[in-house]
């Protein structure tokens, strides 16, 4: 999970320069708070993973419920960042759902990745 954390900074810091570029010092904040909530989005992912992994050691029911219910904890925690950083803060949309947008797509594309290697290491051991 580290790997993907620093994935989405050094994504996240990318965003943040192009949107000075194109836009100046007035699209750095909304650029990093996007990136801000694709980062905390992840980490809310990570824990929730971890505690849903050692309740269905016990109970693999109340392991999926935890699943289910960090789906809904995460996505309602975006729709609230937004809400606050382009209702309440007033910030510019474009670059803060961009930033948003290119760090969950690392976290796609490396989730993709991991599948893939564990795939080709079960392949491995069946063999």
């Amino acid at each position: 999970m580290r790997s993907l954390l620093i994935i989405q900074a050094i994504l996240v810091l990318a965003g943040v320069a192009v949107s000075y570029y194109y836009l100046g010092e007035h699209g750095m904040l909304p650029a990093a708070f996007g990136g801000a909530i694709a980062i905390a989005n992840t980490i809310l992912l990570s824990r929730r993973l971890d505690s849903a992994g050692a309740m269905a050691k016990d109970n693999p029911e109340a392991g999926v419920l935890a699943l289910y219910l960090g789906v809904v904890q995460r996505f309602v925690f975006v729709l609230v960042m937004f809400a606050v950083g382009m209702g309440v803060l007033k910030l510019l949309p474009p670059p803060l759902l961009g930033t948003f947008a290119v760090a969950q797509l690392a976290f796609m594309l490396f989730g993709s990745k991991k599948t893939k290697q564990m795939a080709a290491e079960d392949m491995l051991k069946d063999k």
